[in-house]
């Protein structure tokens, strides 16, 4: 068992905490799904699969591939949406998606309102939410304000603190059960919220898939939590003060999942569940443990890869997951295993 946890602390450090570099595995668990999503939503023709923040590609991938081997009649209904911005990105999405044969199922759009039609299928991203922009506010003197980027007499990025200013900010902050403790520091992320809404308003009738690192909002604003979780990454090592050194590390904050529901709620998409990455697994592939029925995903020669996925002390527990749905039925394969939701 020791050797287990070793070897799993290896691949863990290795792929730095990421999915799907742990191999095409999670993509083939990912297409599972929506392969139910699929016939549950009765077969249309076309069904969309619309990927936001897609990275290099691999994942998308991963899923068609699987597609093609095990299930060809759902490959062939499939139509893959890539939405990106970057040039660059989807540069390196083409040459992925051209190494794997399947560029020709996938379509590029430089974002959501570009879609040419109202999808029905499944609307999915993976590490997307932690990567927008947030507002850091903080409780000082007795009051929240904002803390903002300011240059000092060095000519270097600063924090500065001033009032609020944003009619919108002030009413979430209104709203939040925020700790009016002195120092309290924490994020809003307006532009998720937006993002959301603009999910709902596009997709006409199916799923939307969120998978990230984050809490809801009764752990992600807890009074325990003083300093908030805006933090950078440079050469895979956290660095605690993020405005030294600007554009040569990664800045992130973890994900406030309540925010997203309700937004997605008031938009007219339903919550059917939030669970973390093991357990929604385990639901994904519970068929092909206890019955051995396909299509097949091969969990038994994917062994070390399926632990590292769903071991709850590795990437199992780090990333949740928020199904929701737009006048769809609700029995997903990957929510057998969900309790209360508990975004409330």
């Amino acid at each position: 068992m020791r050797r287990l946890a070793n070897n799993l602390k290896r691949v863990v450090r290795e792929i730095f905490y990421t999915s799907v570099s742990v191999g095409p595995l999670f993509g083939r668990l990912l297409a599972r799904q929506f392969f139910q999503m699929w016939q549950i939503l009765e077969n249309p023709q076309p069904f969309w699969i619309v990927e936001q923040g897609a990275h290099d590609g691999q994942l998308a991938c991963d899923i068609l591939e699987w597609c093609r081997s095990e299930v060809p009649e759902f490959f062939r209904a499939i139509r893959y949406a890539i939405v990106e911005s970057s040039e660059a990105a989807c540069t390196a999405q083409k040459k992925s998606t051209e190494k794997a044969r399947v560029i020709e199922s996938v379509t590029w759009f430089d974002k959501l309102a570009s879609l040419n039609e109202y999808p029905v299928g499944v609307f999915f991203s993976n590490e997307l939410i932690d990567a927008l922009p947030v507002r850091v506010v903080t409780y000082q003197s007795g009051k929240w304000q904002e803390k903002c980027v300011t240059l000092n007499e060095g000519k270097a990025f600063a924090w500065k603190t001033s009032s609020i200013e944003d009619q919108e900010l002030i009413q979430i902050v209104e709203a939040l059960p925020l700790p009016a403790v002195e120092g309290y520091t924490t994020e809003i992320n307006l532009r998720a919220r937006q993002w959301m809404g603009e999910v709902a308003s596009v997709i006409k009738r199916g799923y939307v898939v969120t998978i990230d690192y984050g809490f809801p909002a009764s752990i992600y604003y807890a009074p325990f939590r003083m300093s908030g979780t805006l933090t950078g990454y440079k050469n895979h090592q956290r660095i605690e003060e993020i405005l030294t050194e600007p554009g040569q590390h990664d800045i992130t904050a973890h994900v406030d999942f309540t925010a997203l529901a309700r937004t997605g709620e008031k938009a007219g998409l339903k919550t059917l569940g939030f669970i973390d990455q093991q357990r929604f697994l385990m639901g994904v592939a519970r068929k092909e443990f206890s019955e051995g029925t396909g299509p097949h995903v091969h969990i038994g020669e994917n062994q070390r890869a399926w632990n590292t996925l769903t071991h709850p002390e590795f990437l199992g527990t780090r990333f949740q997951v928020l199904l929701q749905a737009k006048d769809v039925p609700v029995n997903l394969d990957g929510l057998q295993f969900a309790g209360r939701t508990g975004l409330d």
